[in-house]
């Protein structure tokens, strides 16, 4: 088997388990599971961004070099949703800050706010209105996140099966 199979495997299986996260997430946001939708949202996430670290080869690496003429066939960019996964990654940094900035507002985590107007950006740790995701003050769509890895997936199953 050629090298940039396992990649490209690995990156099928990750999608996958994306795509489950995100149905998940779905149904959990349909039930009103508070807690099963922040859990869901945050491994659709990573799953995602994993995909994208693996075809994000450093330059001379071992893996560019096995990945070039693979990576050629792909058009997708996951790069948007970098931005989220180093807010997710760092964490912990995203808190501190948050803390030494809080000074007795209004604080939502983890909360479904969907349609609850007037509150300014800051006060979003962790929320979820209607499809974007709040968090650390900033607004992510959900939808076309989806929409691209649905893409993706469709693509690295065709390549797969090319010899």
């Amino acid at each position: 088997m050629e090298k940039w199979r396992f990649y490209l495997r690995e990156a099928i299986c990750q999608l996958e388990y994306a795509k489950r996260s995100y149905s998940e997430f779905q149904k959990a946001k349909e039930l009103n599971d508070t807690f099963s939708v922040f859990y869901n949202l945050h491994h659709f996430i990573i799953h995602v961004t994993n995909v994208d670290k693996l075809f994000d080869a450093k330059a001379g690496s071992d893996r560019e070099e096995i990945l070039r003429s693979f990576s050629k066939l792909l058009e997708l960019d996951l790069k948007p949703i970098r931005k989220l996964r180093n807010h997710l990654e760092h964490f912990d940094e995203r808190l501190d800050t948050w803390v030494l900035n809080h000074h007795g507002h209004a604080f939502f985590d983890n909360n479904i706010v969907t349609g609850a107007k007037g509150f300014p950006e800051k006060v979003f740790l962790r929320a979820l209105d209607g499809d974007i995701y709040k968090f650390y003050g900033e607004s992510f769509q959900l939808t076309p996140i989806f929409e691209v890895i649905e893409k993706l997936y469709e693509q690295l199953i065709k390549i797969d099966k090319m010899k």
